[in-house]
């Protein structure tokens, strides 16, 4: 690896660890959590994955030294192994005979991103499956104390409410997950375009093929979370929520592709994504548009009869 790559990549680590090290001492939450990513990403998509893992060891190797293992364990699973994921295929491409350059469509990231996701979701089910009532009842307990200091008339229905829905917790946080990884890596591609370094042109979502083993599993999920036990039940209601989230980029890409010669596109665009932000419900319908692409795409290449071959 040059010299260059290799300063490259220490710099990124410890602004990487920096980053979260402040951050944690300073609680400022979840969404700036990923921000350590950067760093990581702006170094990948320029030198390569090599020079992300790099940073991202030298970032995880620091955080265990200023915080504690666990915090490097926690920075090495969402943040670091993604980011460098995310950075190997964002730099994947093939080149036609004519020299065309084909990239790696950012949906089949984000598709496979979701199915980390729900292997990670599955090992923790199963290492929680012996606790009483399972990893639901421990989220559910864990939001139960958070919300003790409300006032008693107030703290039942809550409580009961953190036991009925606790299973959107992991679905909804792994959405938040992607969904912030993506624009920091969409945020590190811009500067790096304005820098005149990028190799990627960009990071749009553009329409891309779905592979019908995502539509087989989010159909498994569906039955996995009406039958089975309790800690099925909940595997199966947070896979299924989890599995949405490649169709609402999909659905995402679509309505972007299909708006293009739309008057006042922009204005539609932003009150479509406020809705989003503000009631999360429409996130729904991107993702019911999704499927519904999938479920065309797969219906063209269904066996169909030839009624000249009866006569």
């Amino acid at each position: 690896m040059p010299t260059k790559d290799i300063q490259s990549a220490i710099l990124a680590g410890l602004l990487s660890s920096a980053l979260f090290l402040v951050i944690y001492a300073t609680g400022l939450g979840f969404i700036f959590m990923f921000t350590p990513t950067l760093p990581i990403f702006y170094v990948g998509l320029h030198h390569g994955v090599l020079t992300a893992a790099r940073a991202s060891l030298i970032a995880a190797a620091l955080t265990f030294l200023g915080i504690s293992l666990s915090s490097a364990v926690i920075f090495a699973i969402l943040l670091g192994l993604p980011a460098c994921y995310m950075t190997r295929y964002a730099l994947k491409h093939t080149v036609s005979a004519q020299g065309t350059i084909r990239w790696y469509p950012i949906g089949m990231i984000i598709v496979n991103l979701s199915f980390y996701a729900v292997l990670f979701i599955g090992l923790m089910t199963a290492y929680y499956h012996s606790a009483p009532g399972g990893l639901q009842a421990l989220i559910a307990q864990h939001v139960s104390g958070s919300i003790k200091e409300l006032q008693a008339e107030y703290g039942e229905a809550m409580g009961l409410i953190a036991r009925e829905w606790a299973f959107l917790i992991f679905p909804v946080t792994i959405w938040l997950w992607a969904l912030c990884l993506y624009g920091h890596a969409w945020i590190a591609t811009r500067m790096l375009q304005k820098a005149g370094k990028a190799k990627r042109p960009d990071f749009a979502v553009t329409p891309f093929y779905m592979p019908g083993w995502v539509l087989y599993l989010l159909g498994v999920s569906a039955l996995a979370s009406l039958i089975g036990s309790d800690s099925m039940k909940f595997f199966g209601k947070s896979s299924l929520i989890v599995l949405m989230l490649p169709y609402f980029f999909q659905g995402m890409a679509l309505m972007h592709a299909n708006s293009l010669n739309w008057p006042n596109r922009r204005f539609f665009l932003f009150i479509v994504y406020f809705l989003i932000i503000a009631q999360v419900w429409p996130a729904l319908g991107l993702s019911a548009l999704g499927i519904w692409e999938q479920l065309k795409t797969l219906n063209k290449h269904l066996p169909r009869g030839d009624s000249s071959s009866n006569n």
